[in-house]
Parts: C-alpha cells; structure tokens; sequence
C-alpha cells in the first residue's frame, strides 16, 4: 500500500494572528524599518515590504503601528538628506506618504480576512455537500434495493416498466454523483490509500469496455501486456468517467474508439469518440472542479462537472497525466490517459 501524498501547506496560509509571535514578529518588522532608513533612503520602498508582510501575517494593528513608524522614519530621512527642504514641505510630504502606507495596511488586511472568510465558506459548503451526498447514496441504494420487488410483479404494463427503467436509472444517477462528491473530498483531502497491484493495463481496460457498453465501444490493444502498478477500484472509477463522458456526448448508435498501449515508456489509453467536440477555450475547463460548459449540443446532457475532476485527480496521485484534444466544435474529442509503466515490466 502506498500512502497517497498531501500537497504541502503553503507558507501564505499560515496563521500567526492573534498568537505570542505577533509582538516579537512586530518588533522585527520595525527593526527592519529602522535598518532600511538613512539619507540613501530617503525614499525608501523598502518600507512598503515590511508593512505588506506585517498586514498579512500580524494583522491591523501591527500593520498600522509599522506604517506610521515608517512614516516617521520617512520625515526624518528626507530631512537628513535635504536639509535645505523647509520643515513643512517634509511633513507635508511624509503625511502622504503615511496616507498611501496605512492604506497599504488595510488592503492588504481586508484582501487576507476576505480570503479567510470565503474558504470558511468553501469548507462549510463543502461538509454540507458531503452529508448530501451520503444521504443520497443512501436513498439511492434503498431505491435500487426495492426495483427488483417491482419487476417480479405479474402483469406490469409497458409504461410501468418504462417507469421502473427510468427509476432505475435516475436512482444509479444520483449514486453516481454522490460517489462523486465523496471521492473529491477524499482525494482533495489526501485522506485515501493507494492499494497498488500489478496487472495487465490491456486486459483491465477490456473489461471495463465490456461491463461498460460492449456495442458501442470498440477496443484496440497491442498484443503484448501492459504491465501498470496501480490501484485497480480507483483506475477503474477514472477511466469509467472518461467512457462514460464520451458516450454522454456522442450520437445515438457511434463508435466510441478506446486504444490501449505503450508510448515513450508511459502506458497509454486513448478514448476518441464523434460527439459535440471541444473548443479550444473549453480543455482548460474541463479537467476543473465544477468544470461545466454548457452549448446548444451539451444543453439538456451536462451533468455537475466531477466526473472528469475526480480522473485528474485519480491519475495524478498515480502520477500519471489525463489531457483532451479536439478538432473543434462537432468533430468529435479525443481523451489520453497516460500512467508510468511498472517497475517490473514484463
């Protein structure tokens, strides 16, 4: 088993505000204001970095007391090197200066709590979406459970067996999209295990064209094996999406080609279908979180847009690399999944 990789935390998210460092950190930023401050910096900008580091990390007051010393050490600075300057134009001087620094402090201030504020709101939305999701999958499981009672029944018209087909389907929806939710969660969090076997990357991908839609994909694999360390559930889960998305927005009755094979020592597997077609505005969207695009042709096909974010996501803690490419609109798409080769290639 190998331990997926969290992505490290980066240093403009650390939080000192309102912790011991604050007066220590505070009374470093003003030591590099007085540092920085002599007759060759009169003028100095080197004040604005202590005071854009001070509003982010130590928060509104630190900012404000960093920006009125510079200020002073601005006025005196000018003065020692332009002592012909009369006192006033100095001070006029420094006061705006001191407007343009305390400004400084305060937007950066707002731009950090704003920045707070809204992944707060992220997180909470996220957790809400999460308990959905479970309760969906839920319910989900509970209708599919009791649509095999319903087919048993003698004498079920046409329409009621139209009906129980279309419960059937909608209820694998809504699994789907709650299996979606959850598996964003975990992946975006870090919080999942790779459980890596070595298998045959041609034999596992026929499998899943058969169990998917054998009439309508058609495989192509080399001859020889394809040998992937990979964790097998979730390979299956990335590539499940991508034929799914083809078949989504391809034709009634196409071809949706799949090729398995070996490029440049990377395994391979191209999906190539004759559906809507990508602009080239729309592959930087579709690999995103929520990456919808919505077109005369996807209008009343579009789903939520995790589909394709939840394949990113599985290949790359494979270390692989998922990417599309088209023709352009109405000519079709063509999706490559690429993943290393096993170490013990046969």
């Amino acid at each position: 088993m190998v331990r997926a990789q969290t992505a490290p935390r980066r240093i403009a998210d650390l939080d000192i505000r309102g912790s011991a460092r604050v007066v220590p950190l505070t009374l470093l930023a003003a030591a590099g204001v007085g540092i920085s401050t002599g007759p060759d910096f009169g003028f100095a900008i080197f004040y604005l970095i202590p005071i854009g580091l001070v509003s982010w990390w130590l928060g509104r007051a630190s900012s404000m007391l960093i920006a009125l010393l510079s200020t002073a050490a601005w006025i005196w600075a000018d003065l020692v090197a332009r002592p012909s300057v009369a006192l006033s134009a100095s001070l006029w001087n420094g006061l705006t200066r001191a407007a343009i620094f305390l400004m400084l402090g305060l937007l950066i201030d707002q731009v950090r709590r704003e920045r707070v504020a809204l992944r707060s709101v992220d997180a909470h939305r996220e957790e809400s979406l999460a308990l959905i999701a479970h309760t969906l999958r839920r319910s989900a499981g509970e209708i599919e459970s009791a649509i095999p009672d319903l087919t048993r029944a003698p004498a079920l018209s046409a329409a009621e067996r139209r009906a129980i087909d279309e419960l059937r389907r909608q209820s694998r929806n809504f699994k789907r999209f709650a299996d979606d939710v959850l598996e964003v969660g975990q992946l975006e969090a870090g919080r999942f295990r790779l459980n890596r076997e070595r298998f045959d990357l041609s034999e596992f991908v026929a499998t899943l064209v058969k169990e998917t839609d054998r009439e309508r994909l058609q495989l192509v694999a080399e001859s020889d094996p394809v040998w992937v360390d990979a964790d097998p559930e979730r390979l299956r889960t990335a590539i499940e999406h991508i034929f799914n998305n083809a078949l989504r927005f391809s034709p009634p009755g196409s071809t949706v080609h799949v090729t398995v094979g070996q490029r440049e020592n990377r395994a391979r597997v191209l999906v190539k279908d004759q559906g809507v077609g990508l602009a080239r505005s729309h592959i930087d969207v579709i690999f995103r979180k929520y990456g919808r695009i919505e077109t005369a042709a996807t209008r009343d096909k579009i789903g939520v847009g995790l589909g394709l974010y939840v394949s990113r996501l599985v290949v790359e803690a494979h270390r692989g690399t998922v990417s599309a490419s088209s023709v352009g609109l109405g000519l079709g798409s063509t999706f490559t999944l690429d993943l290393p080769l096993s170490s013990h290639q046969a």
